[in-house]
């Protein structure tokens, strides 16, 4: 099933993983969590275990069964590239997207460093596929070295998600930077 969403950028979501842990301020208010806490203890509800890290195993290739082409955020309940998700999991998101082209993927991190080295050396001789978007979340001046990550990644779209904005951002240079949300 597809995850319906009101997310204006996006037409569905993908959660291979749900949960996460707090990096930086840009944390504070997060949707994600307030959302899946209220059904921490909820038996059988797939956020009975809250905002706790869990790799969703049955998920990953329910995109290879949606036949109508989609933009789809992956993990819009949780980052890809937290470090407690072990890369091998990590392959099987990747495989899984490169099977369905047919879909645009939009990957969002606070995590650039991890992507950019994970994708680096996923694709060291090439790029990741053209329908495959890589982008980071920067909240405010003192997160751009995020900008940095993206603009060293081997990757065909890279975005910016420049939310919550809780301070000055400052000169940004954009640079290599295909699309700002």
């Amino acid at each position: 099933m597809v995850g319906t969403t009101a997310i204006e950028w996006t037409d569905a979501t993908w959660n291979p993983i749900t949960g996460c842990t707090k990096i930086s301020a840009g944390c504070d208010r997060c949707y994600a969590e307030r959302f899946s806490e209220r059904f921490r203890g909820v038996p059988g509800h797939p956020f009975e275990h809250g905002f706790d890290l869990m790799l969703r195993p049955e998920r990953l290739l329910a995109p290879l069964s949606w036949r109508q082409p989609k933009m789809i955020f992956v993990n819009s309940m949780s980052d890809l590239f937290h470090k407690g998700v072990p890369y091998a999991f990590v392959d099987k998101v990747f495989d899984t997207m490169e099977k369905a082209d047919w879909h645009t993927f939009q990957i969002l991190t606070k995590r650039s460093s991890r992507m950019r080295d994970y994708v680096n050396k996923r694709y060291a001789s090439s790029i990741a596929p053209l329908h495959v978007w890589l982008g980071t979340s920067v909240e405010d001046g003192s997160r751009k070295s995020r900008i940095r990550h993206m603009q060293g990644m081997n990757a065909s779209i890279k975005f910016l998600s420049v939310e919550p904005l809780i301070g000055p951002m400052g000169n940004m240079d954009l640079e290599g930077i295909d699309w700002v949300i």
